[in-house]
């Protein structure tokens, strides 16, 4: 009998390499937002750049980027299961368990894939470990240091994930940070992505010095000239790091100069099975539902959310009466999010702005930044089968049309800069809305889609760094909750509890300074 022949040793090393590849890439996946281990950010990393510069070739590394990649979002992103229940889309149980699970491995996969191309990269590149270049058996080497951080945030933040590659920069490593104020100060003068940067170069001198103690051959893109100079750049690194926290603590003593305005987020809890199954709302029952909610709030700036009025609000002339009184009645500036059309008939998911003496805003703000999928058909999709383009389900009825400017409604003495839903995820945006004039940020979302899920904490934490960036209070009002207001410093100051109906109140200041960040990044 002919003894079965035993794996290769290459083969076996492949496959405990994916393994300690997949274990350690659903441990940073818990530094996300919603489970908050924070810390695991600043080592979570050290595994994947080991397994990346150790692999035989460029082809195992990317296998081992793909699988920790795989690994890491499959757990920042498990929300996307709670999608299910998707009768409201004509979906039975079985088939909206797999829409959510397809949805949750796709994304997860897509972002996989950038991972590994950076890992790929990494293992391609002649790099040595240290901050400058050198000589390494007689050919010159890039410093690692340097150059991985770089790398990663350049095809994370920017290349990658740009929107013209259906990129959704969802589960970048700053985002982790979000309760760790004193780190979050230096957003203001290198932003998320900088923060982003710091957190891996930190990976990289860790994993420099284990690299240079192995003494290991494979490690050696990775390790410094001595033991000595590894930990020397450690400190270098973890000084830097201190620095950075210390003048953290000192931003955080400086309080916020300009005065206080009330202000009032309307959380009205209608869900989507509330607006398309047996318990659908008429457009009356929604402008009371929210009447009686305005009415316990006090004189000021009121935010509704995404599309609390589903309809052209423009084309509703006893609907706007109606705000109008409701505006001047309590002395109410208010944003609310409903939709408008073009000359052309084309639908935009848009935010409108009522200013206490009753009068509607001209100008009206048009979201720029479309969900794929949920606000718009990519344009391959039509050439896919029909239930794959039953998946979008908008308001409108059809695809949302994008905005191309940033739109400031001047209400009151002050100038609001609107943001929609997953326009929070773009430091790009919210500069450009600040430069434009926002003295204050306010997004409006409808997180109804998810059902409770800890996606609110992301969106949360996403608005975070956009306040801390700009240097402006941000106001997140979501549909379902939870709404929240965060100042200038990133300080999550109110928030309001999930799926309940509310009124979040609380105080705000406008600001009209420039941040070192949202002068420079584009």
């Amino acid at each position: 009998m002919t003894p079965s022949k035993k794996p290769s040793q290459s083969k076996m090393t492949l496959q405990v390499s994916l393994a300690i590849a997949a274990v350690f890439g659903a441990v940073l996946g818990l530094s996300a937002p919603g489970f908050d281990q924070w810390y695991l950010a600043w080592v979570g990393l050290v595994p994947l750049l080991l397994l990346t510069v150790s692999a035989p070739g460029i082809r195992d590394a990317f296998l081992r980027g793909l699988v920790f990649g795989f690994a890491y979002n499959l757990v920042y992103l498990c929300w996307y299961l709670k999608l299910h229940p998707l009768n409201w889309m004509g979906f039975n149980d079985i088939q909206s368990v797999l829409v959510s699970a397809a949805a949750w491995i796709i994304v997860s996969l897509h972002q996989a894939v950038i991972v590994a191309v950076i890992s790929a990269g990494i293992r391609f590149l002649p790099l040595c470990g240290g901050f400058l270049p050198r000589q390494v058996e007689e050919k010159w080497r890039a410093p690692a240091l340097l150059l991985i951080p770089v790398f990663w945030v350049l095809m994370q933040n920017k290349i990658a994930n740009a929107p013209d590659w259906l990129g959704v920069p969802w589960t970048m490593l700053e985002y982790s940070q979000y309760q760790v104020l004193p780190v979050l100060q230096s957003a203001s003068w290198i932003g998320g992505i900088g923060i982003g940067a710091v957190i891996v170069l930190f990976n990289c001198a860790v994993a420099n010095v284990i690299a240079t103690l192995s003494a290991k051959l494979s490690f050696k893109s990775l390790a410094a000239t001595t033991s000595t100079a590894a930990i020397t750049q450690f400190l270098i690194v973890a000084l830097m790091v201190s620095a950075g926290v210390a003048w953290g603590f000192s931003r955080m003593s400086t309080p916020m100069i300009g005065q206080a305005q009330s202000i009032s987020v309307i959380q009205g809890n209608i869900n989507i099975e509330m607006q398309k199954r047996t318990r659908s709302f008429s457009l009356a029952q929604l402008m009371n539902h929210y009447r009686t909610l305005v009415d316990r709030t006090p004189a000021g700036l009121v935010i509704w959310t995404e599309s609390a009025l589903p309809t052209y609000l423009k084309e509703e002339r006893g609907m706007l009466t109606a705000l109008s009184q409701l505006s001047k009645d309590g002395k109410r500036d208010m944003v609310i999010g409903s939709l408008d059309k073009d000359f052309d008939g084309k639908p935009y998911n848009s935010a409108f702005g009522i200013a206490a003496n009753g009068n509607l805003m001209e100008a009206v703000y048009h979201k720029r930044y479309l969900v794929p999928f949920g606000e718009y058909m990519p344009r391959f999709v039509k050439y896919m089968p029909d239930w794959i383009q039953k998946l979008t389900s908008t308001p409108a009825g059809v695809g949302f049309n994008s905005g191309k400017f940033p739109v400031i409604l001047h209400l009151g003495n002050h100038a609001v800069a609107p943001l929609i839903c997953f326009e929070t995820l773009s430091p790009e945006l919210c500069i450009s809305s600040v430069r434009n004039g926002g003295e204050l940020l306010v997004n409006l979302s409808d997180l109804a889609w998810f059902h409770e899920a800890m996606v609110g904490d992301q969106m949360l934490a996403f608005s975070v760094l956009r306040a801390a960036e700009t240097g402006r209070y941000f106001v997140f009002a979501a549909n379902t909750g939870p709404s929240a207001v965060i100042d200038g410093s990133g300080r999550i100051v109110a928030r309001s509890r999930t799926g309940a109906e509310e009124v979040l109140r609380s105080r705000i200041q406008f600001s009209n300074e420039l941040t070192p960040f949202t002068q420079w990044f584009h």
